[in-house]
């Protein structure tokens, strides 16, 4: 009934969102939805169940990130975009036809939504840099009902207590993308001094890591406080902004974001209040793999890097992720050659802490041992701190005493 072809990747579900398909079927109505990205945003196609496409549901410069709910009856949608910003959330109904959309959340932050059975009434969960989790009861008139949760004791804390906001920039790298980051400063940040900065990453394809939200990292507050700077990117690749935006990083992953990474480097290097020559990075996961390819990549850039559990070649990670976005190893292996940390060993230059696991069920060993092994065929070195249990994440429950 359905067949939808790209010269890219097709995405079926959207893991960091918590959608587990794209395909929502409205009881007592022989229709069904479908979300694509086909006209270069993700929006919601109407199609009968003889496969006929009835309308394009949403449409414009945004993504449809989630379908929240459907009332029959009223023949209404109710879902998230980011038509607002890609750095926000918003809730919004709309007819089966396309018809007589409305914005219901208002409040500047990121939201998530839970709409009961029948579309009446939802459960706004919020935040914004300035504004602690907010959970709220509203009607979708829209009035709200009942304020559950409003961190007011949070606000009071902060007042007498070293908190640092989350700060949200963007920068324009050297071949004109525009990323967006946030920057967590020192408490008592004095922009007459500079400070070592730490780009903390993750970076996979369809990610996203920089919101407009309240910061609750204790980790980050921790390394602010003993005086770095913290900086997050939504690099080439992350979701929620468009489709090419997303899928430039397709069939060659690594190089894109790597620029970014590098870009934001190089950019803070010249902020008055950044010392050049003491910036690092680090990430978990993809963003360990981040962490060793920029630094190949981008010698100069980063002096330290840290890297936690990484992928060092995509040619020894699951083939359901690896194909989705490099293509079969037959068809390009040169792609899978060029994306390697493995095969970019010599060309590391800052100093490299690895962090890995023996049980790690995702990101196996081998990586980074097969990574160990190249750099020291090219005369290369690496701190290494290896945890015999634990999960992917250098993760594990310490024995009790």
């Amino acid at each position: 009934m359905l067949q939808e072809q790209a010269d890219t990747n097709v995405d079926i579900f959207e893991f960091f969102a918590g959608v587990q398909d794209f395909l929502f079927f409205p009881a007592g109505v022989r229709e069904f939805f479908w979300l694509s990205d086909r006209d270069g945003y993700q929006h919601l196609y109407r199609y009968g169940y003889d496969g006929r496409l009835l309308n394009q549901v949403t449409t414009g410069p945004f993504m449809v990130t989630r379908v929240d709910g459907i009332d029959p009856k009223s023949k209404t949608i109710y879902y998230s975009a980011t038509e607002v910003s890609p750095l926000e959330r918003h809730l919004y109904r709309i007819g089966f036809d396309g018809k007589v959309k409305k914005q219901l959340s208002q409040a500047p932050g990121n939201h998530r939504f839970n709409i009961s059975p029948a579309g009446n009434y939802y459960l706004d969960t919020w935040s914004n840099v300035q504004q602690p989790r907010q959970v709220e009861l509203w009607s979708t008139r829209p009035r709200r009902l009942a304020t559950l949760a409003d961190n007011a004791s949070v606000t009071q804390w902060i007042a007498t207590h070293a908190y640092s906001p989350l700060e949200l920039f963007r920068f324009t790298t050297t071949d004109g993308a525009t990323p967006d980051g946030s920057m967590i400063k020192p408490p008592d940040f004095d922009p007459a001094k500079k400070y070592p900065v730490i780009v903390s990453i993750y970076g996979g394809p369809g990610s996203q890591q920089v919101y407009n939200q309240f910061a609750t990292s204790g980790w980050d507050q921790y390394l602010a406080q003993q005086g770095f700077i913290i900086v997050g990117l939504n690099n080439r690749g992350s979701g929620n902004y468009s489709g090419d935006f997303q899928k430039q990083v397709y069939r060659q992953l690594g190089k894109w974001e790597a620029k970014d990474f590098a870009e934001v480097g190089m950019w803070l290097a010249r902020q008055p209040y950044v010392a050049g020559d003491h910036l690092a990075i680090h990430g978990t996961s993809y963003g360990g793999y981040m962490t060793v390819y920029t630094m190949e990549q981008y010698p100069d850039v980063f002096r330290a890097g840290i890297a936690n559990s990484p992928g060092t070649d995509w040619r020894l990670y699951d083939t359901v992720y690896s194909e989705h976005y490099m293509g079969l190893l037959s068809d390009n292996e040169a792609g899978y050659k060029a994306s390697s940390a493995v095969e970019n060993a010599g060309k590391l230059k800052g100093y490299l802490l690895l962090v890995h696991s023996g049980l790690d069920e995702n990101v196996h060993p081998q990586q980074t041992m097969q990574l160990l092994t190249a750099l020291l065929e090219a005369g290369k070195d690496a701190e290494l701190r290896f945890f015999p249990p634990g999960a992917h994440g250098a993760a594990f429950d310490m024995p009790a005493t």
